[in-house]
């Protein structure tokens, strides 16, 4: 038989040729619209991570000035960097060309501290550092990496004006400059991820995360309406405590961020300065360049997951990118692929489906949101089951479906059909469950789509 070529990631791999030929007229690869692909910036990257530096927005003074004027020796300078469940492109690629730049302008190498912002995540492994900072940067500086721990080495400044104890990592207060590298993205409830994110949850306290993380909550709907994909406004509460909280902390603290765009695992969009003026840049450039606009949702979407794919957790932001482009009628199906080589990836997701697994669908949204879902309860990973119980009551229940190398029986208390054996060959058994839908649906529309990040319309 032959196939449509449609590559989607599995692990550090792709799979591709799934759907029979014969489909190509009804199937439609999702792609980031094509001039998100170009730079915009001219020149090398570090030409870019030069004139960004020199030009920033927000401050009245380049870099290089600030760096004069706040740094000096035995002062720290601290370098705040995504953990390992993210992608990290924009990490690798900046921080090598960014630590020399700090050398040069006469920074101490032992003034430098390389912050994970880990959130409320479990800490990551030694072997794991690799895929944040690259073997280069780990090389050079392993002894200057610090990790982030929500529970420890945390000092509280007070409430934000949404009534969220501000709580963050001690060494942002004992910095001369705190300098958050990010890649802005969209957030299924944050809206736009990046920049201030990296504050919190990225080096909040768990207090901190925990009273403002329920803010996405709604008894009826599941989210507020304004926490969703892309929307970062005054409607959205999450984001909009969270930029309050930087403000703050801005009085404190001199921040000075470098963010980045990343499609398609190049740099696209470089820019730095301000923290605040960083994320409403970011939104007005990320927004059109991760929207795709189709006619109508599909009968089936098939989703991979890239670097997302490392647990079920993380997988659940495929899993929303691929609602979005799916219908919504009890009908629709949704294939993820993700190989979750680290299982389940929270314990309190974990927890709470465990708790609500032989519940309806309604009364297990109830349930969550009643007894894990307020100020006084909530933990990171409470906000997972409210967004997969939504999306499954939406599609029809069994028809969420998961091709990866986890024990099934532990994939089906997630309300998910495992479609493989953790041996089978991942190949075959997409290919196996795709022919299935379709022999059942000869008329189906498909949806491939390879970017969780993806928000999709119509």
């Amino acid at each position: 038989m032959e196939y449509l070529d449609t590559p989607i990631s599995w692990g550090d791999k792709f799979l591709n040729h799934f759907i029979p030929s014969e489909y190509k007229e009804k199937t439609k690869f999702l792609h980031p619209p094509e001039f998100s692909r170009k730079k915009q910036y001219e020149g090398t990257l570090e030409e870019a991570i030069d004139h960004v530096l020199e030009n920033p927005i927000g401050y009245d003074i380049t870099f290089t000035e600030l760096v004069k004027k706040k740094y000096e020796p035995g002062k720290l300078i601290v370098i705040a960097v995504d953990d390992n469940t993210r992608p990290n492109v924009h990490t690798k690629k900046v921080l090598p060309y960014f630590m020399k730049k700090l050398l040069d302008l006469g920074v101490a190498k032992e003034d430098i501290r390389l912050l994970v912002a880990a959130g409320t995540h479990r800490k990551p492994r030694e072997d794991e550092l690799p895929k944040i900072f690259g073997e280069e940067i780990l090389k050079d500086y392993r002894e200057l990496v610090v990790i982030h721990d929500c529970d420890k080495d945390v000092e509280m400044i007070g409430t934000s004006p949404a009534g969220t104890p501000m709580g963050f990592n001690r060494l942002a207060f004992e910095s001369s400059i705190l300098i958050p590298i990010t890649d802005t993205e969209l957030h299924y409830f944050a809206g736009v991820a990046g920049t201030v994110k990296e504050i919190c949850p990225g080096i909040a306290a768990r207090d901190t995360v925990r009273i403002n993380h329920p803010r996405m909550f709604d008894r009826e709907l599941g989210f507020v309406p304004g926490c969703r994909l892309g929307n970062a406004d005054d409607t959205n509460p999450v984001i909009s405590d969270i930029k309050e909280m930087v403000k703050i902390l801005k009085e404190k603290v001199t921040i000075f961020g470098i963010d980045t765009i990343v499609t398609e695992g190049e740099i696209v969009y470089i820019n730095a300065g301000d923290l605040i003026a960083l994320h409403e840049e970011g939104v007005k450039n990320i927004v059109p360049m991760r929207t795709v606009e189709v006619e109508k949702p599909s009968d089936l979407v098939i989703i991979g997951n890239q670097s997302w794919g490392i647990n079920l957790y993380q997988t659940g932001k495929g899993i929303h990118a691929a609602w979005n482009a799916c219908r919504k009628d009890g009908k629709g199906e949704i294939i993820a692929v993700a190989p979750c080589p680290d299982g389940i990836g929270n314990a309190n997701y974990e927890k709470v489906m465990q708790e609500s697994k032989d519940m309806e669908l309604q009364q297990a949204l109830e349930y969550v949101l009643d007894n894990y879902c307020s100020e006084e309860t909530f933990k990171i990973g409470n906000q997972k089951p409210v967004d997969l119980l939504r999306i499954v009551k939406t599609i029809g229940e069994g028809n969420l479906k998961l091709l990866s190398t986890m024990d099934p029986e532990m994939v089906k208390d997630y309300r998910i059909v495992p479609i493989n054996q953790p041996d089978d060959d991942p190949l075959e058994a997409l290919r196996k469950e795709v022919k299935a839908y379709l022999d059942k649906n000869p008329d189906a529309t498909i949806y491939v789509m390879d970017d969780p990040g993806l928000y999709v319309i119509h």
